[in-house]
């Protein structure tokens, strides 16, 4: 290399030019010495790389020029040198990129930069230098590759390596496309696609990569290193841009990527519901998405879902109904291949379904979690698309049936399990018999993915189908997942629901666990209660167990059977021992303040303060007693076995009694039996040894519990709409509010009739509902079992309705939740919706910002306000987020007279000495809520009043 220099320099001429030679020589060693310089490279590792023809910048000369190294000067500052040098080299092909997590500061005596072209790299380094009197030098110098990584032509913010395989970039070509780039590409490098369906390279043809969610992975493998595996992630980001990410990962993950490939749920596209047929005289209706497509056609309901079975069944699809779910005359769902759809109904307003001349109909793209093979003729079709459970009847043999399984099966990489392989990972399997007409199989995929089919001749001449998970395979454990109704629910189960009324109360669950397993759990469960089996009146078969139970208050009946892959339960109680009578007293109605104000007050008439003396029958006050509830009561609530001196008064909704039992014991009995009965409680401030203040809410009622100590007794006083009961009659709890808005259109369905809940709309079909009112807000929290799509178009068409207004910021919709602002005549209001289980969660609320200003509690916008009382005669010291707060005497107990601040939304902890001890507590507050303090003998109480 030095030769070639030095007779560059004679071919220039003259000492001048011996000299700059020598000083070329001189900067290359140098840079070479730089930590960022690769080595010189030879010819094999650049290919046909030759710096010297790479563009200079005008007015430049050269100092130096080869294939591998060239010198220039420029007559220009570093940084115009700079910004020429790399606009002509990306003019040319020539790419930009940086080290991978590579800091970098700016040096105005040096610039470095490196780019790269096809399977050429190139660095840039541009310095003063001094021997040439402080001229800008500029050295291209080849990059030798040793992994070779490509870049798409429109990449952006690069980071490369060229030492080892690591690439990022940004792109904006569709995620698909790039699977196909780098398929190609990285197969010209060696680099080829792993196909985790065949656990090895793919080939020729199919997919380039897996597509979820609108990412996209990739797996590579070479011959030429078979330790190692490239990974490829695509994911979108902002602006329609994607993210490209290229590691090297051991070839160990290709196995775990195998088993989660075979553990999968289906991944296949969605269906394209643009592209699907449309009756006869279909008008759009302009509301058609991406996601679905909606159109309207003459004719009533009944004549259009028989004309859309008609049309879908001509291209494939299969209509299904999903087991043990109620049935729809507004929803139809089907399955082709490994896609679901859905179809809907609504109805012209003022008419029902036979009666209404236009239908609209909708097409929504179902995702399918299990897909399993459909024969062309299959009828009766039963298919839960969360789980393996298919049932259908074909005109097929028993035979025939089985080849055609085998082979869709294998397709989605299900393989046959021998016998012998089922008793070495289930030593305790029980395989079913063959039918006597038919035959069975089992499958398996991957390490935990077990199926049986099941086949059998009818009379009819075709043979029934049947595809679920084996028995020996099924849960043989469950385990408690709390109570409906004060009755105990296992999991993992598919649905739950229950009732509850004065006579007794009935749970219905399905659960997805084996026979034995669900008995097991109830027989511990309810044993655990106190219950007895009734052994000699129960009966335990196979596929069918009814047991009876017997307790003080009366009986009860669990009967559970084998349905369609699952174990359905349905308990039944029934309450025989007949209720004593109301004992009736006055009393009135006042709201929750002026409860929590008479009864800090009591609290601070008891001898010593806050320290009473304990019940010596009960032991120490800080113990916690069992107690179970009070037989024959009259209250519409639960009172504990202790309770003496029971007054209650239906009108008016108040209850008082007393009890040798300590505040700790009884607290805890109201929260546990009110839970159980459906009661939502909500968070209790004054809570130790001589005062309880509990509040619950139910549905669209409210109670509030006192409970303090006086004396060697405990005192109770509760109050609210909870206790009222219409015409002194015991009021059975319910779920929902009968009352309907007599304004609203007619839905189209039974399930969409409107409900109300604190004044705010609720769909009829739901299984939880609770709503919340004051003269400030009003909120509801109901669980609908319908999909989010629908109860989404029933908020919005009956929030339109009362002339609710939707506000664009802010705003989510999405399959799984979705969350928007509304402008309402009395204020804003929210609505969210999110996804549990099989059901939609629904939270509305409503605020009355008119109604809060005029009262003098309104925060400032943005923020939250926090109000402080005293109703204590004397000024009284709290500690508020490390701030002393003096609040007067009485302050707050008939005004909002008190201290308050606004503050940013967040939690603030708060503490007070009372009976020499300190309470402390925290209390969380959101944007543009009113929270009160109020201070009594007992410690503080925190309410929300907006």
């Amino acid at each position: 290399m030095i030769g070639k220099m030095g007779s560059f320099g004679v071919r220039r001429g003259g000492h001048r030019r011996y000299l700059l030679a020598f000083c070329a020589i001189i900067a290359v060693s140098a840079a070479q010495c730089l930590p960022s310089r690769a080595q010189v490279p030879d010819r094999a590792s650049v290919g046909d790389f030759d710096a010297s023809k790479l563009p200079r910048v005008p007015g430049a000369k050269d100092v130096f020029a080869s294939p591998f190294t060239t010198i220039f000067v420029s007559p220009q500052a570093i940084g115009p040198t700079a910004d020429a040098v790399e606009k002509a080299l990306t003019a040319l092909g020539w790419q930009k990129y940086a080290a991978p997590d590579a800091a970098s500061a700016e040096n105005p005596t040096m610039k470095t930069m490196t780019l790269k072209k096809g399977s050429q790299a190139l660095n840039v380094f541009i310095s003063v230098a001094p021997a040439q009197n402080n001229a800008i030098s500029v050295q291209y110098s080849a990059v030798p590759l040793k992994v070779d990584l490509p870049f798409t032509a429109d990449a952006a913010n690069i980071e490369y390596s060229p030492d080892r395989p690591s690439l990022s970039l940004t792109s904006g070509e569709p995620v698909e496309k790039l699977l196909d780039f780098y398929r190609r590409e990285l197969a010209g490098r060696g680099w080829l696609l792993w196909s985790a369906k065949s656990n090895g390279k793919q080939a020729a043809g199919g997919p380039s990569g897996t597509l979820h969610d609108g990412r996209g992975y990739a797996y590579f493998v070479s011959d030429q290193d078979p330790k190692a595996t490239l990974a490829l992630v695509l994911q979108k980001i902002d602006a329609g841009k994607v993210k490209v990410e290229i590691k090297p990962q051991p070839i160990s993950v290709l196995e775990n990527a195998r088993q989660v490939y075979l553990s999968r749920d289906n991944v296949a596209p969605l269906v394209s519901v643009s592209d699907l047929p449309r009756l006869p005289g279909a008008r759009d209706t302009g509301k058609s998405t991406a996601e679905r497509a909606s159109y309207s056609v003459p004719g009533n309901v009944p004549a259009t879902t028989a004309a859309i079975k008609a049309l879908l069944a001509a291209q494939g699809w299969s209509f299904y109904v999903v087991p043990l779910d109620d049935r729809h005359s507004t929803r139809l769902t089907f399955i082709k291949g490994q896609q679901g759809l859905s179809v809907r109904f609504t109805i012209s307003p003022g008419r029902n379904e036979d009666t209404t001349d236009q239908t609209t109909v909708e097409y929504v793209a179902d995702r399918l979690q299990f897909a399993p093979p459909v024969p062309d003729d299959a009828a009766d079709v039963m298919f839960d698309e969360h789980r393996p459970y298919l049932s259908l009847t074909s005109g097929g043999t028993p035979q025939n049936l089985r080849e055609f399984y085998i082979r869709k099966l294998a397709e989605s990489d299900w393989e046959p399990l021998p016998d012998a392989d089922i008793a070495a990972k289930w030593p305790n399997a029980k395989l079913d018999p063959k039918p006597a007409n038919g035959d069975i199989a089992y499958f398996m995929r991957g390490n935990t993915r077990p199926l049986t089919l099941v086949l059998r001749a009818s009379d009819r001449g075709r043979t029934l189908v049947e595809l679920k998970t084996p028995s020996f395979a099924e849960l043989q454990s469950v385990e408690a997942d709390g109570d409906i109704f004060g009755l105990p629910v296992p999991k993992p189960r598919k649905n739950a629901g229950g009732t509850n009324g004065g006579t007794g109360r009935e749970i219905h669950v399905q659960v997805q666990a084996n026979l034995e397993a669900v008995l097991s759990f109830y027989r511990g469960a309810l044993s655990a209660r106190g219950w007895k089996e009734d052994a000699p009146r129960s009966t335990i078969g196979p596929d069918e167990a009814v047991v009876n139970f017997t307790f003080p208050e009366g009986t009860a009946t669990l009967k559970l059977v084998r349905q369609y892959g699952l174990t359905t339960v349905s308990l039944i109680e029934k309450i025989t021992k007949p209720k004593s009578n109301s004992v009736t007293g006055g009393g009135s109605v006042n709201d929750m303040l002026q409860q929590a104000q008479q009864m800090m007050r009591a609290a601070e008439s008891m001898p010593g303060g806050a320290a009473m003396p304990q019940d010596p029958a009960r032991g120490a006050g800080d113990s916690v007693e069992p107690l179970r509830p009070l037989a024959g009561g009259s209250a519409p609530i639960p009172l504990p076995e202790t309770a003496r001196e029971v007054d209650f008064d239906g009108e008016d909704g108040t209850l008082q009694f007393t009890s040798a039992s300590n505040v700790k014991s009884i607290a805890e009995f109201f929260r546990s039996a009110l839970k159980q009965s459906g009661w939502r409680a909500k968070p209790s401030v004054i809570n130790n040894a001589n005062m309880a203040q509990l509040q619950f809410a139910k549905g669209n009622k409210d109670l509030s519990i006192t409970v303090m100590k006086m004396g060697s007794s405990t005192n109770v006083n509760a109050r609210g709409s909870g206790l009222q009961i219409a015409g002194s009659k015991p009021d059975e709890p319910t779920q929902k509010n009968e009352s309907r808005t007599g304004g609203a259109p007619a839905p189209s369905a039974d399930d969409l009739i409107v409900e109300e809940s604190a004044g705010l709309p609720v769909p009829k079909r739901h299984t939880m509902l609770e709503g919340t009112q004051t003269p400030f807000r009003r909120e509801l929290n109901a669980s609908v079992p319908l999909d989010l799509a629908v109860v989404l178009e029933f908020y919005r068409r009956e929030l339109g309705n009362r002339n609710w207004k939707e506000e664009a910021k802010g705003q989510v919709v999405a399959a799984d939740r979705t969350t928007i602002r509304f402008t309402s005549p009395e204020g804003p209001a929210v609505l969210k919706l999110g996804r549990k289980g099989n059901e939609t969660t629904v939270n509305l609320s409503l605020k009355n910002p008119e109604a809060a200003r005029k009262a003098g509690i309104l925060p400032e916008a943005g923020k939250a306000r926090v109000m402080f009382g005293n109703i204590m005669p004397d000024e009284l010291s709290l500690t508020f987020n490390n701030r002393a707060i003096k609040v007067a005497g009485n302050a707050g107990t008939k005004a909002p007279d008190g201290p308050s601040l606004d503050l940013a939304p967040g939690k603030y902890k708060y503490s007070i000495r009372t009976g020499g001890r300190v309470q402390a507590d925290e209390v969380e507050v959101r944007s543009d809520e009113t929270w009160g303090l109020m201070i009594g003998p007992g410690g503080v109480l925190a309410l929300q009043a907006y």
